[in-house]
């Protein structure tokens, strides 16, 4: 200011108590001029020449993120504050106590905008590139890092308005730290529970999950601070709250996909009244199924000679004998094993057919193995075509799957116990 003061005390008709008010006005407007020249000069400059160096040595798409969120421009902006913060003192002076005050407060305002701005900037451009990473997908942390950002600037702002130090307001808004733990309860704990599942690795973007508490049961198509969005197989799109995948149970199918196999567990309910000893009739028609006739002859022989051991006489009560229902387990084992597109022989990957807790609507037979596919129709499809062979060789071995009586059995029924002759029958 001091060396606009003598041109302005030449002007004529100036009196001589507004020479330093004009003068501080002129200096305050040509430090304005200047950091806004500044300003746009410094964003030109490396908006074409920064932004190429970046596309060079990084790829195009960090150029391309970086000028969608216009980084180049806040970079320029900050360095016009910089030249604000050094330049201040020579333009503005304390001869005019206002003018000074409003000076300091605009230039305040604006250097701590300029850098919030890139801040803003960088956080955005991340949240571009990374956000949606599947791997680590850190949208919910750019967020809370941009809440924190605005609230610090908003303290400073504050600050600068008021006249009084950070640490001051700080003091005043504790009293208010209750409500605003009301307010931002959800991002809160949405900010926490991100920290958790991005660092965990516990989900990630194009991860299959089952959350039933919230009917979610789909592919993630978006994790940010306060939920998770997926998309169910129906194409309804369910919010999850960030928290509950932290304070509750969910199902991560993400496994199946890595080990490339997905399980089969699921159940036959044999009819128990048709469970019973193999005779000799039998035992020789199954013994024409080539994958149990080894199994058969050995079992046969083994049998035959512990019995003879132990002088066991051909009674079923006495000594061993092979069952219809332990025969068609073997043979079920056999045949998934025999099957391509079963996993068998893999400590990994358990095969196993067995029995579980006899139920009410019979007795569960359980076929529990792997298939080496985790595509949902071709899964669906190969699962049919076991259960299908399963329950056509049911009766094979005189057995029958339980079955609930319908209406059209109870009909059989009755018109079985009306027809003529049927009272001699009973």
């Amino acid at each position: 200011m001091n060396f606009i003061l003598p041109y302005v005390e030449k002007l004529p008709y100036i009196p001589d108590q507004y020479n330093v008010l004009i003068a501080q006005l002129v200096s305050a407007v040509v430090f304005v001029s200047i950091l806004y020249f500044l300003a746009r000069f410094s964003s030109w400059f490396f908006n074409k020449y920064l932004g190429k160096l970046v596309a060079h040595f990084r790829s195009d798409k960090w150029f391309k993120a970086m000028s969608e969120h216009r980084f180049f421009t806040a970079v320029g902006l900050v360095v016009s504050a910089l030249a604000a913060i050094n330049l201040y003192p020579v333009f503005i002076t304390k001869d005019v106590a206002w003018l000074t005050t409003l000076m300091g407060k605009l230039t305040g305002l604006f250097v701590v905008l300029s850098f919030s701005w890139l801040f803003n900037s960088i956080f955005d451009t991340l949240g571009r590139l990374y956000g949606r990473n599947p791997n680590v997908p850190i949208k919910g942390v750019v967020q809370a890092l941009k809440i924190v950002l605005f609230l610090v600037t908003g303290l400073f702002v504050l600050s600068l308005l008021l006249g009084r130090r950070p640490m001051y307001i700080i003091t005043g808004l504790s009293a208010l730290a209750a409500v605003f733990s009301l307010i931002f309860k959800d991002p809160i704990l949405g900010f926490a529970a991100s920290i958790q599942l991005t660092t965990n690795r516990l989900i990630k973007i194009g991860d299959w999950i089952t959350v039933e508490s919230a009917g979610a049961d789909g592919n993630i198509v978006d994790i940010s601070l306060t939920s998770v969005r997926v998309q169910n197989f129906d194409m309804t799109i369910v919010s999850v709250p960030t928290y509950d995948l932290v304070s509750k149970p969910f199902k991560n199918w993400s496994g199946m996909y890595e080990a490339k196999a997905r399980r089969i567990q699921r159940s036959i309910l044999i009819d128990v009244d048709t469970v019973k000893f193999l005779d000799r009739p039998l035992l020789e028609r199954l013994k024409k199924i080539q994958l149990l006739k080894e199994y058969l002859e050995q079992k046969e022989t083994e049998i035959k000679a512990f019995n003879a051991q132990r002088k066991v006489e051909e009674n079923f009560l006495n000594g061993r004998h092979l069952t219809n229902i332990g025969t068609f387990r073997r043979y079920a084992e056999l045949y998934l094993a025999s099957r391509p597109y079963v996993v068998a022989n893999d400590p990994n990957f358990t095969l196993m057919v067995r029995q579980l807790k006899q139920e009410s609507q019979g007795l569960p037979l359980e076929i529990y193995c792997f298939l080496n596919t985790t595509v949902w129709t071709d899964y669906e499809a190969l699962q049919s075509d076991i259960f299908d062979h399963l329950f056509s060789v049911l009766p094979e071995f005189g057995l029958y799957a339980y079955q609930q009586p319908s209406g059209r059995n109870i009909a059989q029924g009755i018109k079985l116990f009306t027809e003529p002759g049927s009272q001699q029958m009973v």
